[in-house]
């Protein structure tokens, strides 16, 4: 069951050249496996009329006197799709560019600011126990691929208005699906530096720290583990994580695998994980990288970070 998008949803979703409609018989043939998606199409979003194609900037013609009774998804145009490549399972992190439409006047809400320039800076997991309208329009999708999103009026639960629109209106979304991902990172591994402790990964990408027989480390270093070759982390970057920070005493301080889920991180000067600010030694990493921080002193502790996304 789908629960209803409520503000605290859609802040952390932590998201044709000439007049004519885009539809599914357009689509690039996607082998999607067994993946079975939660939402299907639907009158309302076969027949939204779209300008511009994948990775363009959308703009959206709704039909006079439109309803949703049911919240729906279409998937409009796979050209950009790839052959082969990763689809939004169970699990999986969506990294997309978005748009949201008044269903009542067509007004546009909101919309990322990475159309158009290959950027995407909004990320959704694909969840089905805190399954909601937006997570779910990506499930089953590829990179490349653009879909459009009925949301009714009670599944919406106001968010027309709250950003804006009509009271009680159904929201209509238009998303172009950039990449799709684990929530751990898949990069070449490499050996720690002399003096590091033991870092092992479980099946499931989990990392685990084996400490040293010997005394905390004096100051803060950190060395690679896993090398990625995703987008740069710059110091006003967002950086999406996973955190395993072990004290010296071999207690777990934070743990975002398994409990509370990637954390988004802002720029170097505000980003903190489990009460901790580690946040520059991210920066000049890259995406698909596990960074391994070692902090000394009174507090002494091993951070582990997976960087699965920058925005």
């Amino acid at each position: 069951m789908l629960r209803r998008i409520v503000p605290a949803v859609f802040a952390t979703a932590i998201v044709a050249v000439s007049l004519t409609a885009c539809s599914s018989s357009d689509a690039v043939e996607v082998n999607r496996g067994d993946c079975t998606a939660m939402l299907g199409a639907g009158a309302v979003t076969e027949n939204v009329v779209l300008l511009g194609g994948y990775g363009e900037d959308p703009q959206i013609s709704i039909p006079a006197e439109t309803e949703i009774t049911v919240t729906q998804r279409s998937i409009v145009d796979s050209s950009g799709a790839v052959s082969g490549t990763r689809v939004a399972d169970e699990g999986s992190l969506v990294s997309v560019n978005y748009a949201l439409y008044d269903q009542q006047t067509g007004e546009q809400l909101i919309q990322s600011d990475g159309f158009g320039n290959g950027d995407s800076n909004e990320f959704f997991i694909i969840s089905a126990e805190a399954a909601n309208p937006l997570s779910e329009a990506l499930r089953c999708t590829v990179a490349g691929e653009r879909v459009v999103l009925a949301i009714s009026p009670g599944d919406a639960a106001g968010l027309s208005q709250q950003l804006g629109g009509t009271e009680d209106a159904g929201v209509i979304a238009v998303f172009d699906v950039s990449d799709v991902s684990g929530q751990s990172v898949e990069g070449r591994a490499l050996g720690l530096p002399n003096g590091f402790p033991a870092v092992v990964t479980d099946a499931n990408g989990q990392p685990g720290v084996v400490l040293p027989p010997r005394d905390a480390p004096v100051g803060s270093t950190s060395a690679v583990r896993i090398a990625g070759d995703g987008a740069e982390v710059h110091a006003d970057s967002r950086v999406l994580v996973q955190v395993l920070i072990v004290g010296w005493d071999g207690n777990i301080v934070s743990n975002t695998w398994g409990q509370s889920g990637p954390q988004m991180l802002q720029g170097e000067e505000e980003a903190t994980a489990g009460g901790v600010n580690f946040r520059s030694e991210l920066t000049g990493k890259k995406a698909g990288s596990q960074v391994v921080i070692t902090e000394g002193g009174d507090d002494a502790r091993v951070i582990v970070v997976d960087i699965l996304a920058v925005g």
